[in-house]
């Protein structure tokens, strides 16, 4: 990871609070992102799979960005919660990772 100010990081996980806003095309952390890993958007909003991952690449998304599935609650605690209900499979599951990451978990 290379950072606007050029300090450079490795790592295996990034955690990120994506704001306020409820349109991810105005997100600068993710207009990379979706530069690369183009999604369906929808009023603002992007379309997730079922474990709240962004379609293509291991970026799962909480809290306001993910409301579509999750619902009204996303921004509170317990909108946290079904979020976390939704993601952790998809983390520690093999059989829910993408197939890239499943053959790697396999290797070792």
């Amino acid at each position: 990871m290379e950072c606007s100010d050029g300090n450079q990081d490795e790592c295996d996980y990034i955690w990120l609070s994506t704001g306020t806003k409820f349109d991810v095309t105005t997100e600068p952390l993710l207009k990379d992102i979706l530069a690369a890993y183009p999604i369906k958007i929808v009023k603002g909003l992007p379309v997730l799979d079922t474990c709240l991952r962004w379609p293509s690449c291991e970026l799962f998304i909480m809290g306001g960005l993910a409301a579509m599935l999750v619902g009204p609650t996303a921004r509170n605690l317990s909108g946290a919660r079904m979020a976390c209900e939704k993601i952790v499979p998809a983390i520690v599951k093999p059989s829910v990772a993408f197939s890239h990451r499943l053959n790697e978990l396999q290797a070792g």
